[in-house]
């Protein structure tokens, strides 16, 4: 359990990064004030396509660009796991290469981008008077769960994700 409380306190603080990276800078600070000059109106929200496009661009991607650089073997890991001294390693029990960073990132991930497509398909649920709850959604919740789940009941403290690819989080 103290494995798990560490890697999900990682996992926080990596959240918090993420979230002042994107919403506060690329989101408000950049995007907020050249957005129209770009064609980007609300109306222009209102299609699925665009919205999916404008999130996976502005949102997806720097995140996704920060978990598979910093878990790589390019640094010492994300910010998180430095704070509090984790390390993700592969079969050999080296730090992962980009490529395999990647698709740990991907497989992570996975559960925030089946959630978005859940909210934006098939139409943004921002623009509906009375959202439905949206299948997607709730598997992408469901999948994460899942994965926290497969933290504490896996002998190695590793996810489902970990176990997929070869990789675990160890502490140093």
């Amino acid at each position: 359990m103290k494995h798990f409380l560490k890697r999900m306190t990682a996992y926080l603080i990596d959240c918090i990064i993420c979230y002042s990276l994107v919403m506060l800078v690329i989101q408000w600070a950049i995007l907020s004030n050249i957005r129209e000059s770009l064609g980007i109106t609300e109306e222009w929200f209102k299609s699925s396509l665009n919205m999916e496009l404008y999130v996976l661009i502005s949102i997806s991607i720097p995140v996704w660009a920060y978990f598979v650089y910093f878990d790589s073997n390019k640094t010492k890991g994300t910010f998180g796991k430095r704070i509090l001294k984790l390390s993700v390693r592969d079969q050999e029990n080296k730090t992962m290469s980009l490529s395999k960073s990647f698709q740990r990132t991907i497989l992570k991930l996975a559960p925030w981008e089946i959630a978005h497509l859940g909210v934006i398909f098939p139409t943004p649920i921002y623009f509906e008077n009375e959202p439905d709850i949206r299948i997607l959604t709730i598997v992408g919740i469901l999948l994460f769960s899942i994965y926290m789940i497969s933290i504490v009941f896996n002998t190695n403290g590793q996810s489902l994700y970990d176990k997929l690819i070869g990789t675990k989080v160890i502490e140093k």
